[in-house]
């Protein structure tokens, strides 16, 4: 295993051609919180003939993340935001 000590690998919060990267990282993080949030307010399966059982139960947590994903893509709670603030260089 090679650990790498060149200046970018030390940069500071936030490098400027990182960006992007941050920006993505933090979408992610709150996609994860609304995840949460979706499993905790009790998203449940839908009672039909060909719902439920195992295979609903086992797929579920997929659904609550496209969820999540598409509220954050319309604006979300802007958790995203706070954090990418919150880590940037003044």
């Amino acid at each position: 295993m090679e650990i790498s000590t060149s200046p970018n690998a030390l940069r500071g919060p936030l490098a400027v051609d990182n960006r992007s990267q941050h920006q993505e990282i933090t979408k992610n993080l709150e996609i994860a919180f609304v995840t949460e949030m979706l499993s905790f307010v009790g998203m449940k399966e839908l009672s039909s003939e060909f719902g439920g059982g195992a295979g609903e139960e086992q797929f579920q947590s997929f659904l609550r993340e496209q969820h999540a994903r598409l509220i954050v893509d319309k604006g979300g709670l802007g958790l995203a935001e706070q954090f990418f603030n919150s880590m940037a260089v003044k």
